[in-house]
């Protein structure tokens, strides 16, 4: 790939840009790299081409949801991906498990290097890709342990993708975001660095531990346990709690568009039930603004009357 300097964001018109750079040669500049990857939905195409349950159909985030089963289709074989693209205009994601990589994902310019200069840190140079809304900071995973999806002390606006677990999966450089922008490296020649101890420390911390994320210092009692109000919310929860990395987004909203609704017939209270929604979806590894940007697109479409 060719290297870019930083500059700022200039949308693209999305017919313009299909089949924009080759998705093949992107693909096998990653997996020479190291880096596993897979196909994701294309914003010029006129439906969602990711995998979505019936009762969870595309949220409109176009250009981000997975084609298939991302943590099987992930792959280093270029003639098996390159099949995959044959298909149409496709994104490409990075399965950041197999590939050893932690990605730092900022949703505004300059969060991440901002915060680092509250701990008296610098961000390394790694390999880095600008994004719609700010930046990718690649890392390799530390040789202590793998760190998973869990921001730990991370501040709002950051949130990251690991490889505990069933780990996390990034859009890779060379895709198109939905408002026309391309993920675009800073310097496609930056070696991915390994993640430094004051951010595996930051990660593994608890939340509030390095810098404060707000959490309710008291919040309303869940419904007492054995009724219906209790199971109906346990119900919810645990579709949240079922999500992989794909649809943790889609299930959250599902979930949280029947909590509102039930509510609002007054079966349970909104803001205890909102906080029991809020922690299962951290618990998956959705970061706060996600999840708090997810509970009040739901609350809105609930507040008008639409179905989810």
């Amino acid at each position: 790939m060719s290297t870019r300097t930083p500059h700022p964001h200039r949308p693209i018109d999305l017919a313009e840009a299909v089949p924009g750079p080759d998705a093949a040669v992107v693909a096998r500049w990653l997996i020479a790299r190291g880096m596993y990857v897979f196909t994701v939905d294309h914003p010029a195409l006129p439906v969602c081409v990711g995998a979505h349950r019936p009762d969870a159909p595309c949220d409109g985030d176009r250009g981000k949801h997975p084609v298939g089963r991302w943590s099987q289709r992930a792959t280093r074989d270029p003639a098996a991906i390159g099949r995959d693209l044959a298909r149409g205009p496709r994104n490409l994601g990075i399965a950041c498990k197999p590939s050893g990589l932690l990605v730092i994902d900022e949703d505004r310019p300059g969060a991440f290097t901002d915060f680092a200069h509250t701990l008296g840190e610098q961000v390394p140079a790694t390999f880095t890709v600008d994004t719609a809304k700010g930046r990718h900071f690649y890392f390799a995973q530390p040789a202590d342990g793998p760190l998973g999806n869990s921001p730990g002390a991370l501040p709002d606006g950051i949130d990251v993708r690991g490889a505990a677990g069933q780990g996390g999966y990034v859009v890779a450089p060379g895709s198109l975001h939905q408002t026309g922008i391309r993920y675009t490296p800073v310097d496609s020649t930056a070696p991915v660095l390994t993640a430094p101890s004051w951010l595996t420390n930051v990660l593994r911390a608890r939340p509030g531990q390095h810098t404060a994320r707000h959490r309710p210092a008291q919040r309303p009692a869940v419904p007492a346990e054995g009724g219906r109000p209790f199971r109906v919310l346990c119900a919810l929860v645990n579709t949240v709690l079922a999500a992989t990395t794909g649809d943790r987004n889609n299930r959250l909203y599902w979930a949280a568009c029947r909590m509102y609704e039930h509510a609002d017939r007054g079966l349970f209270d909104e803001g205890a039930a909102r906080a029991a929604l809020a922690d299962a979806a951290h618990h998956v590894g959705l970061g706060d603004s996600e999840t708090e940007h997810t509970l009040d697109s739901a609350r809105a479409m609930t507040a008008h009357g639409g179905a989810a």
